[in-house]
């Protein structure tokens, strides 16, 4: 922390401070608004600090409980709060433990790769590698492959999730190898470039080794149970919380309902502590707080009671197949006569868009768990409208009608593809594990709206609002009556020359429609994209390095430093523009053959090991001092989640531990 000239300081004092930790990118986050919101409805004063007025500091923990929280504003004033309790609202990285490569410009965190995918033209062919198996690693690379990536691979390392050998939701496994992504069970063991733009992932197996050409791997996680919510130490009032909601709920359901729920119970131990009074009000908080922590706990029942078909070659197993059609989100009589939606979420999850969006209440997914004699799909109030397949985040409600006495059956099936279908086309037909079945051609694409707008004219159903921004295509195919049941993916067959190079033209046009200036990049002159972040610009030449990885929003981590007209600047804070001279600033050499803990500092695994044994320390804190991991540059942003699983692995229980030093990052003190 450097300082500059006097300050002055301004003092504040607040029952519950909410802050935003280092690399947050929306906030208030949905769980620091019910957080904020639930303790101020029972009359604490609480306040949310960050965003883009103002920068948390840090935290100087306070005897007994509570926290003294410095803050910047934009106008460079100090603000120093005395709370009562602190929250620290946490954007984990999501890297993985080290091997030889993983710092390097190869591999990027998940927030890293969903950003470059939204603001850049960075290529991810001919193949990409997703470290990790939840929801979002999954739903990232089904983003992909829908976007013409040719493969996608996600690499669980641990599989230990309960009764599940992955981490995520049956329905986003099923949707991602339909797409034709491949799960597999390995361990990453070094990454090298082999060249321009292209890299050798090495990985270990069950059965050997296998080498992969990648154009980039992405570190998405989870890798070990994460508590969510930590308190540390214990009975401090200093806890910190795990953001996992994304913008808008369906980006991704689980982030989103987990943490709206760790915040009501975190609200409820807050208040619990610190109100002195809450008189008829108390009944009503336990009653809250105790639902927030029965439903976190059912949240995660899809672990314990996983769906997982057998298969005799393509085809699912006869017992498996019947309990797919006894289902109660599967329809039992009027699919014969019409099409009609069959809801197939096996698990018990808590997504709940399909009830949210049904004109007329024909989804009823109830509570989680739930009751197995309640049936969820109401077969007569259906219209066929197709409204619950075309909004599921996961694809996994078709239509079906089922022909008894014809050869042939219809399904409507949800399509994300960026080549949209047409009636006429021919697709092939897969299972659930993304292998061939047939053959079949589009006979209609299932427009919600117009069935809508006759059911309205006809008084069956009142206008409702139209889904905003969805692209989701249904398409409708008539396919063999044994293949209903097993068929629920589309795939394109091997386009003509003439086919391709129509697509890639028009992608090409695409491209070339964002406006390009030239720039001097380390003294060659380059043509890039105006107005965009330096770091994107460095992503799409291929001169990205592994300090521009973390890509941060607030520029915390510090590490992206370039020179801009010759002054020191960060990639991700400056944008690009006409004529500006760009030199990317010397990282220090990597030290061959080791596989840094902390990259900062060039500290390894087996060093902290090492002095953790020999000194028979007994605390992360203790481990720290010695060590002095996470006291470089980024201040632990690259390294303090693999520092947590390195004492797991040596019997040290860190589960609840949270590092509070301070500052959060680099920091210089400017004089008012």
């Amino acid at each position: 922390m450097n300082i500059a000239g006097s300050l002055s300081v301004r003092e504040g004092q607040v029952d519950v401070a909410i802050l935003a930790g280092p690399r947050v990118t929306l906030w208030p986050s949905r769980g620091a608004r019910l957080l904020a919101t639930s303790c101020t409805e029972m009359g604490l004063v609480a306040g949310l600090y960050g965003g883009e007025s103002m920068t948390v500091r840090g935290v100087v923990p306070l005897p007994g409980t509570g926290g003294l929280v410095l803050v910047e504003d934009v106008q460079h004033r100090i603000h120093r709060i005395r709370a009562r309790a602190v929250v620290k609202v946490s954007d984990l990285t999501g890297l993985p433990d080290p091997f030889p490569g993983w710092r390097s410009q190869g591999l990027v965190p998940l927030s890293t790769a969903e950003r470059l995918r939204r603001e850049s033209h960075v290529s991810w062919d001919p193949c990409t590698v997703i470290l990790g198996s939840g929801n979002r690693a999954l739903r990232f690379g089904s983003s992909l492959l829908e976007s013409g990536v040719a493969e996608v691979y996600c690499i669980e390392s641990s599989a230990q999730w309960g009764a599940k050998r992955f981490a995520g939701w049956e329905v986003e496994r099923r949707r991602f190898e339909m797409l034709g992504g491949r799960l597999i069970e390995a361990r990453p063991v070094r990454l090298l470039p082999k060249a321009a733009l292209l890299w050798e992932l090495k990985v270990q197996d069950s059965l050997g080794v296998r080498l992969l050409e990648v154009a980039r791997v992405v570190a998405a996680g989870p890798f070990e149970g994460q508590p969510g919510v930590r308190e540390h130490p214990p009975g401090s009032s200093l806890f910190e919380l795990e953001q996992t909601a994304q913008a808008n709920r369906e980006d991704d359901v689980e982030g989103w309902v987990m943490e709206e729920e760790r915040g009501i119970w975190l609200a409820g131990k807050i208040i619990k502590s610190l109100a002195t009074d809450l008189g008829e009000r108390k009944e009503e908080l336990d009653r809250v707080f105790k639902r927030a922590r029965g439903r976190l706990r059912r949240y995660s029942k899809h672990r314990e009671e996983p769906f997982t078909p057998a298969y005799h070659g393509k085809w699912v197993s006869n017992g498996d197949l019947k309990a797919i059609k006894a289902f109660s989100g599967v329809p039992v009589l009027e699919h014969r006569a019409r099409l009609i939606a069959s809801v197939e979420c096996f698990e018990q999850i808590p997504c709940s868009t399909c009830v949210t969006v049904c004109p007329t209440g024909a989804i009823e997914l109830g509570r989680v768990p739930r009751d197995p004699e309640k049936r969820i799909l109401q077969e007569s109030k259906c219209i066929s409208c197709g409204l619950c397949a075309q909004a599921c985040p996961s694809g996994a409600i078709p239509l079906v009608k089922e022909s008894g006495e014809h050869a042939m059956s219809s399904l409507v099936l949800p399509w994300r593809g960026k080549r949209l279908w047409s009636i006429g086309d021919f697709a092939i037909l897969v299972n659930r594990r993304g292998e061939t079945l047939g053959n079949a051609r589009v006979s209609k694409i299932l427009d919600p709206g117009e069935v809508l707008a006759q059911r309205i004219s006809a008084g069956v159903i009142t206008p409702l609002v139209r889904l905003r921004g969805v692209t989701t295509q249904l398409v409708q195919v008539d396919v063999p009556s044994h293949l209903l049941w097993e068929t629920r993916g589309l795939k394109r067959r091997a386009a003509a020359a003439v086919e391709d190079e129509a697509y890639l033209e028009a992608v090409r046009r695409s491209e070339a429609s964002a406006e390009k200036v030239d720039i001097t990049l380390n003294g060659e002159r380059r043509m890039v994209r105006d107005r965009i972040p330096v770091s994107v610009a460095l992503f799409e030449v291929g001169q990205s390095r592994a300090e521009d990885v973390l890509y941060c929003p607030d520029g915390s981590c510090g590490l992206c430093q370039v020179l801009v007209d010759g002054v020191k600047k960060l990639a991700c804070q400056s944008r690009t523009h006409r004529g500006m001279a760009i030199k990317l600033v010397e990282p220090p050499a990597p030290t061959q053959g080791e596989s840094s803990l902390c990259p900062c500092l060039g500290i390894t695994v087996e060093q902290v090991i090492e002095r953790l044994q020999q000194g028979k320390l007994q605390s992360p804190e203790a481990v720290l001092s010695v060590t002095h991991v996470g006291e470089g540059k980024c201040h632990g942003q690259l390294c303090m989640e693999a520092f947590r699983r390195a004492l797991l692995s040596q019997g040290l229980d860190a589960t609840q531990w949270s590092d509070w030093r301070f500052p959060w990052s680099e920091w210089t003190l400017v004089h008012n």
